[in-house]
């Protein structure tokens, strides 16, 4: 290098240097200084200009060429593997850096051949899994397609048998119709014979004879004349031989009498009748001095729908049926049914008074019946609603009693801490007189003057002191077995979710003795589990009873477990497992709205 140099700034660095020491870079014609220039790992004779690259255009070719440098030392190529970082490093990576000491480290190659292994088995897995699954969705089309087929040949079935009882009902009616008219046409020809056989019979009598038996003959005439009006032939319309595909309602028989007596000018007949939807309908039929009027309407609100009430009146000789239709809305106001006179004319009112009636109600139209059934059933879940509220506010009204009986058991826990510290004064005054009579000298049997001794008036004093200590002392232990009371804790879980537990907010505490529950859910498939433990303080050494329950819907599906756990060994913390693995589900009744309610108890184990 010459003394006389000028000196050059490094376009990667920006450092200055000699101009001896700097290089311009083959690609880009950057000067670079001796630390910011690479020479690619090429053969070069000593002949040749060495081949010198710039960092930028020394990383550019090595990644053209598919060789990855390192980003902390690009000089240095990414042979090395770290499998415990998963990770590509350099030499001087796991030479140099101290996060890749103490790893387990690879040549890339060997990790890359592992690695390709591992996700070509991994694809080749692929198309016998696809398989399976496809013969899984075929399994099951087929199937759904034989479920689908087996349905639909039920529903063609039960068409079909719909169909033919309607025909076979069309076909009794036609047939009725036409028996009917074939009477009547018989009938008519009979009486038209008759007629005939009486006016040849009238011709040939003579005058004396005519005139003699010319009344007779008035009134048969007069009576053949009336039958001929009753047979009058109504037109036969669709309406009267219409069967519907589905049974459009029930008709039930009804028997009215109308009185014959001219005084009686107005009769009100109520009776019930009930539709296929199961609403009960208030039918009133009013006789009046002219006609029959009919009157329906519903036992409840049942809002704007159509309705058609059908009525049958049948004739005498069963040869007959007249059927009306009335259409209405919400309510049948007053429409006649039928006019007297039509009734004893048309043969339809018996000697009796009696007239036999089919009444029936039906919705307008089958769309009108899906309408009236989703509103009832709306109607329905409304009031099955407003029947669980009232149940909740129940529920809440008890959970409130239970609080006062809560209460109740503390007070009773106070007073049995009370009656136990009386326990032990009675004892203790028991033990001192004890003491005090056994203290006391014997008289001496000699005439010396001593101290005066207690009198055997003082004895036996002090004999039933004792005995009438010992009887409260015998009383008060047998009030305190029966007094034993649970300390009741409970508390409610407004989120039953996943991998959270559940800490009781409330204790149970009992001479000492202080628990309180934890409850974790484990959800398994739809079903949720509850595993909870009983934790408990430091206290006295004695065995006592813990109960919990987890509390259901309906009080007789409680579960409940009871338990008498030894807590002589005095530890400040325990877990003790009292309830696992009981399936909760929503339709158990357990949760309701994810709510799950826990309640538990301690008391005393009486030996």
């Amino acid at each position: 290098m010459a003394s006389g140099a000028a000196p050059v700034i490094c376009g990667n660095c920006s450092e200055v240097s000699l101009a001896d020491s700097i290089a311009l870079c083959a690609e880009c014609d950057k000067s670079c200084c001796s630390k910011c220039y690479r020479e690619p790992n090429e053969s070069v004779s000593l002949f040749s200009t060495p081949y010198i690259l710039c960092l930028g255009c020394f990383r550019n070719r090595r990644q053209q060429e598919g060789i990855l440098s390192c980003s902390l030392h690009p000089e240095r190529m990414l042979e090395l593997y770290c499998i415990t970082c998963e990770q590509q490093i350099c030499c001087d990576c796991f030479i140099l850096l101290p996060e890749h000491k103490r790893h387990t480290i690879d040549a890339v190659e060997a990790v890359y051949r592992q690695k390709l292994l591992e996700t070509v088995e991994k694809f080749s897995k692929i198309p016998q899994r696809l398989k399976l699954i496809d013969w899984d969705a075929i399994r099951q089309v087929d199937e759904n397609l034989r479920i689908v087929q087996d349905v639909e040949q039920q529903i063609l079935d039960e068409i079909n048998q719909l169909i033919g009882n309607r025909t076979a009902a069309m076909l009794n009616k036609t047939a009725e119709k036409k028996r009917v008219l074939i009477g009547i046409k018989e009938y008519v020809a009979q009486m038209d014979v008759q007629n005939r056989q009486t006016l040849l019979q009238i011709r040939g009598l003579n005058t004396n004879d005519f005139l003699r038996q010319q009344e007779v003959l008035n009134e048969r005439c007069e009576r053949i004349l009336k039958d001929v009006e009753q047979l009058q032939v109504q037109s036969v319309t669709w309406e009267d031989i219409q069967c519907d595909l589905i049974p459009a309602c029930k008709l039930e028989s009804i028997v009215l009498n109308v009185p014959s007596d001219s005084d009686q000018t107005s009769k009100r007949i109520p009776f019930q009748l009930m539709d296929d939807c199961g609403i009960q309908w208030i039918t009133v039929c009013h006789i009046r001095a002219m006609s029959i009027i009919l009157e329906m309407y519903p036992g409840t609100m049942v809002g704007d729908f159509n309705f058609r009430a059908v009525v049958e009146i049948s004739h005498l000789n069963q040869m007959k049926v007249t059927q009306k239709i009335f259409p209405f809305r919400e309510k049948l106001p007053l429409t006649e049914l039928i006019s007297l006179n039509e009734l004893q004319n048309g043969g339809f009112l018996s000697k009796t008074g009696d007239i036999r009636l089919k009444i029936g109600i039906r919705s307008e139209s089958i769309v009108e019946e899906n309408n009236l059934l989703k509103k009832l059933l709306f109607d329905q879940r409304k009031a099955v609603g407003h029947s669980q509220m009232e149940l909740a506010a129940l529920k809440d009204q008890n959970f409130i009693q239970q609080g006062d009986k809560l209460r109740l058991n503390c007070e009773l826990k106070r007073l049995k801490e009370i009656h136990d510290e009386q326990v032990m004064l009675m004892r203790r005054e028991i033990k001192e007189l004890k003491q005090m009579a056994d203290a006391r000298p014997s008289s001496p049997a000699s005439s010396v003057s001593v101290p005066p001794s207690p009198t055997d008036i003082d004895k036996q004093k002090l004999s039933c002191d004792m005995k009438r200590l010992q009887a409260k002392l015998e009383s008060m232990r047998i009030t305190m077995k029966s007094m034993n009371p649970y300390a009741i804790g409970s508390f409610e879980i407004y989120r039953w979710s996943k991998e959270t537990k559940f800490y009781s907010p409330q204790l149970a505490s009992y001479t000492g003795v202080t628990i309180y529950v934890i409850v974790q859910p484990n959800f398994s498939d739809n079903n949720s589990d509850v595993n909870a433990y009983i934790c408990y303080s430091k206290g006295p050494k004695n065995r006592c009873q813990v109960f919990l329950e987890v509390l259901n819907e309906f009080e007789e599906s409680n579960i409940r477990e009871d338990r008498v756990f030894d807590f002589s060994k005095g530890t400040s913390f325990t877990w003790k497992s009292v309830i696992t693995r009981y399936a909760l589900t929503r339709d158990g009744g357990f949760l309701v709205n994810d709510h799950l309610k826990i309640k538990f108890g301690l008391r005393p184990l009486l030996e």
